[in-house]
């Protein structure tokens, strides 16, 4: 019997106020009564079955209607891989989503092969599932999932992007990261290369937990307070839902927006307690049946999609990490911009500022042999609607 677990979800998407296409998609579906879907029109609420539940958030990439094409096809392939398996506990479970991404991306690498129009295709992939009181999260690109609990907005995934790893590294702020010139560039996405590195991580859940699942359409604009203030503000998941993308487009809505809202209750989850904390904890559900090796999901998982066994910080010479122009020629550059106050002196500005640059493309350089770095979104659509306009291939 699976466990007590009661789940109220809701879902949507916009397009945005500058994209003519709408390359989002996302997947609501309860695997045992084998529903799903990306149409919802009020709060679905059902109860935990033996085949457990699985959510789903992807941005497609790809110019005209190749991103749409690629994220459609990440949300239908996953699930029906997952669907066509067998009931399993927790480890099976996990090893299934990650497999079912892994197929997503064999599938969606083929077609961007073998179709001219779709060449480049991509898409980035948040899946969050659940077959007991842990939710497995599985993760490419840069679209997240956060837990709401007593109050807090914890983000549960790590990006896989240049940015992150710039933050990760020391060179950046959170804050500083928002105004990165190359904010971009992702370094991984589903289609792009033959093979993936699916990052696994998990959470305990609690009574009362909410689950936030969104693009960085919406993350991009609307900052975590302002996420929190929202979810505190409106209960009601459908306008919640709509207060947030409302956000996005308040902020001109830049990209196409996405989000879905998972509640969990149920006398199987214990309540919070006064500390009860969340934050990203890495999941190892271990080798499969066919000994396969098992993908790298501990704390340090997104350093090995990104360089191999070695984290960034090792492959970055250390006097460009510990060497204090590094810090200051980027509070430099936040100052110009009028949001911090920087200590550096200006006859040293152009030096510390080479140094930056210079750590950024040494991260950047790590990254592409590790595996290539995807310039994702705007860059990549712009480039391929220009060329669809004036008859290019």
């Amino acid at each position: 019997m699976p466990p007590d677990i009661s789940i109220e979800v809701f879902g949507k998407t916009d397009v945005g106020l500058i994209r003519e296409h709408n390359e989002d998609n996302f997947l609501v579906a309860d695997v045992t009564a084998a529903i799903r879907t990306n149409e919802i029109k009020e709060p679905l609420k059902f109860a935990l079955g033996e085949r457990g539940v699985l959510f789903l958030v992807c941005d497609g990439m790809g110019g005209a209607a190749a991103g749409e094409v690629a994220s459609r096809m990440a949300v239908e392939s996953i699930f029906d891989v997952l669907a066509a398996g067998e009931p399993q506990e927790r480890a099976g479970f996990a090893r299934g989503v990650r497999r079912a991404i892994e197929v997503a991306n064999e599938r969606i690498y083929v077609q961007s092969r073998d179709n001219q129009s779709e060449r480049g295709m991509g898409t980035t992939c948040t899946a969050a599932a659940l077959v007991d009181q842990t939710l497995i999260v599985g993760q490419i690109g840069d679209s997240r999932c956060y837990v709401l609990r007593n109050g807090r907005l914890a983000q549960v995934t790590k990006d896989q992007s240049l940015a992150w790893q710039l933050i990760e590294a020391g060179a950046m702020t959170a804050e500083e990261a928002k105004a990165f010139e190359h904010a971009n560039i992702i370094l991984q996405a589903l289609g792009v290369q033959e093979r993936v590195e699916v990052v696994l991580s998990q959470v305990d859940l609690r009574q009362g937990d909410l689950v936030v699942l969104c693009s960085d359409g919406l993350h991009g604009p609307v900052g975590d307070d302002e996420m929190l203030e929202l979810l505190q503000r409106e209960t009601d998941l459908q306008k919640a839902a709509d207060s947030l993308i409302q956000k996005a487009l308040d902020r001109d809505g830049p990209d196409n927006i996405t989000v879905v809202l998972a509640r969990f209750g149920g006398s199987a989850l214990p309540a919070p307690g006064e500390n009860d904390l969340v934050g990203f904890v890495g999941y190892d559900p271990g080798p499969g049946p066919g000994g396969e090796a098992a993908s790298a999901s501990d704390p340090a998982a997104f350093d090995a999609t990104v360089a191999s066994t070695a984290t960034v910080n090792e492959r970055i010479p250390q006097e460009l990490l510990s060497d204090e122009a590094v810090t200051e020629g980027v509070v430099e550059r936040s100052a110009r911009t009028g949001r911090s106050s920087g200590r550096a002196s200006s006859s040293g500005s152009a030096i510390r500022t080479a140094r930056s640059v210079l750590a950024f493309f040494f991260l950047a350089l790590v990254a592409a042999a590790a595996g290539g770095i995807f310039v994702a979104k705007c860059e990549r659509d712009q480039s391929a609607q220009s060329s669809e306009r004036h008859g290019g291939p």
